[in-house]
């Protein structure tokens, strides 16, 4: 980025603060407009209560010092005691509640802003992984909606009521003298000034600081994830990384101390402006108390108002820095939520046919990845029919899976078109897509979860039909995990969770083919779908697989000429083309590339 967002003017950014503000408290807003309601009226409530005991205070100390010229009863007191008592009692139960209340506010907050993460993050275009400034903003984005957007608005909140006692306040002072208010006032304007250029310095460091902090993260997943403990273990590489990890770790805290001692020096000279404002307080009503202008009730009011001016513009100016750094940090999360897609969604989409008679069609399609030094595919011509099996072979990197992922259209292609049911997926909603397709990736995913739930997430908005269920653990050879495990269907399975049975890398795989049984799309797409598998299992599998697409579309992507053989015609990519198309025996007698890779492989087991 050349212009990096830390820098922006300051026209620029209290444009953006003021968006985010409105963002932060339609945040709060849809997570509870009834709690933030509510806790609005109580402080708007609660404001009012500091000025009503600084006045009844002051009227106190005026009819005492008055008693000795005139009679005083108790009974002429009892009106100003019970005023004060309510009022603080107000006060203090007012500030009780929402003391107690505000945890669980700022919870439901921040569960809302999660919530939001969540759902935009699983679902942006993949083309945004291939972009490291977006992991760094998914960095930011993550880092602070833990807690931010509550303490937002509780920030606000607290703002609005700090507003209404000052303006009380200030009225009182003004009815004795209105320099006091401008003393106040100009030292707010400086701590403000001051705390601003906190919040600036501190911006720029953790926005700086985030491509460092993910490396140092990603290092600390590596020595205590599953995935990678065994090799970690096997390499003796725990040492190398833990030193790596240190040193990333150091120089994140020194830059850090550097930023800290500056705001430390800027805090200070704030707190000074602030202690001297009040000290010139107290000499100006020395002054007048001593030659006489100001009665003891006035004197009482004046240091109790203007200590509570200063206290509250403290406040304000403390709040208006919080709400400055929240909003601010907050852009990152905000921005994260605006995150413009890759692959444009049709305003009216095209229906998909419910027959996909036309099966798939890539027509002269060529494609780049994000970043990549060459074309993926380049010119590429396939037509898939309906009821076919097709294998998909060759090297790795020559395009066989990003096949998969422009038919998924998790990109769109730059040059040509491809077809489903003779549509153009330019013109189809992704998700509408996606719901006809079933896939098995080579990097398949391990629910932790229960083998039901393993294999109902294959189509997750349907009924669970446990015969359903049954037959796909069938269908990829999985039973036998029903029937091993204590709990059935509802055996979890992965060690993360208390009572989950670990799994070989092939019950791994069976589980995540049964996914694909069960989700009963019109187009699978099998991706390396028995790496894992020993060949006995494997060869009963490949012989059923036609079997059970039963009039669907299947791609089958293997490097393992062994089983391809039973499709229907096997296409062989090299340099992002189909360099050969036919039939197995076909590609054998052809003499081509096929055949020399197929020998190679099938002397090994000669």
């Amino acid at each position: 980025m050349t212009n990096d967002k830390a820098e922006l003017s300051s026209s620029g950014r209290g444009i953006r603060v003021r968006a985010n503000l409105k963002h932060g408290l339609a945040l709060a807003w849809s997570a509870s407009p009834r709690t933030l309601l509510l806790f609005f009226g109580l402080e708007m409530l609660s404001a009012t209560m500091s000025p009503i005991v600084v006045y009844l205070g002051a009227e106190m100390v005026n009819r005492i010092s008055a008693a000795h010229s005139r009679s005083l009863q108790f009974a002429d007191m009892i009106p100003i005691l019970l005023g004060m008592w309510l009022a603080v009692g107000i006060q203090r139960s007012v500030a009780a509640y929402m003391s107690n209340g505000r945890n669980l506010f700022m919870r439901r907050v921040q569960l809302e802003a999660e919530r939001k993460l969540l759902a935009h993050a699983s679902k942006v275009d993949l083309g945004h992984f291939d972009n490291s400034n977006w992991h760094d903003r998914l960095a930011r984005a993550k880092r602070d909606v833990s807690w931010r957007p509550g303490d937002l608005t509780w920030s606000v909140l607290g703002l609005s009521g700090n507003v209404v006692t000052i303006i009380l306040m200030a009225t009182l002072l003004a009815k004795l003298h209105f320099f006091l208010v401008i003393l106040a006032l100009v030292s707010a304007v400086i701590s403000l000034a001051l705390e601003h250029r906190v919040t600036s310095r501190l911006y720029k460091f953790f926005y700086k600081e985030t491509p460092l902090e993910r490396e140092r993260e990603y290092l600390g997943d590596l020595l205590v994830q599953p995935r990678t403990t065994k090799e970690i273990r096997s390499y003796v590489l725990a040492d190398y990384l833990l030193e790596r990890h240190r040193k990333v770790s150091e120089n994140l805290f020194k830059q850090r101390q550097r930023v800290y001692r500056s705001v430390t020096r800027v805090s200070i000279l704030s707190g000074l402006v602030t202690g001297t404002s009040l000290a010139l307080a107290y000499v100006f009503v020395a002054v007048k108390g001593v030659a006489g202008a100001i009665d003891p009730g006035g004197v009482v009011l004046i240091i109790g108002a203007f200590t509570s001016v200063a206290g509250t513009l403290g406040q304000i100016s403390s709040t208006f820095v919080a709400v400055d750094q929240h909003t601010t940090f907050l852009d990152d999360y905000f921005t994260f939520l605006s995150t413009e897609p890759l692959v444009p969604v049709p305003t009216k989409s095209t229906p998909i046919p419910e027959q996909l008679h036309d099966g798939i069609q890539f027509e002269n399609v060529t494609f780049h990845y994000p970043g990549g030094v060459g074309p993926a595919v380049t010119g590429l011509n396939l037509h898939i029919r309906k009821g076919e099996l097709i294998a998909l072979v060759g090297e790795n990197g020559a395009g066989k899976s990003t096949l998969v992922k422009l038919l998924l259209r998790f990109y769109d292609v730059e040059n040509g078109t491809v077809r489903v049911g003779g549509v153009d997926l330019r013109e189809l909603q992704p998700d509408m897509l996606r719901n006809r397709i079933g896939v098995l990736f080579q990097d398949y995913a391990m629910y932790e979860l229960s083998i039901r739930e393993n294999v109902m997430m294959g189509r997750p908005n349907d009924k669970v039909d446990d015969a359903l269920v049954l037959k796909a653990l069938k269908d990829s050879r999985s039973e036998g995990l029903v029937e091993k495990l204590h709990d059935g269907l509802d055996s979890k399975v992965g060690r993360l969770f208390e009572g989950g049975h670990d799994l070989s890398g092939g019950e791994w795989q069976r589980l995540a083919l049964a996914r694909i049984m069960y989700r009963d799309a019109d187009i699978w797409v099998l991706d390396e779908p028995t790496s894992s598998l020993d060949p006995e299992t494997e060869a009963a599998i490949f012989a059923e697989l036609k079997e059970n697409l039963k009039g669907r579309i299947g791609i089958v992507i293997s490097h393992r000429f062994s089983t391809v053989r039973i499709a229907d015609r096997i296409a062989v990519i090299a340099g992002g083309q189909i360099s050969e198309l036919g039939t197995h025996d076909e590609l054998i007698n052809s003499r081509g590339r096929y055949s020399e890779l197929f020998e190679l492989q099938a002397a090994g087991y000669r």
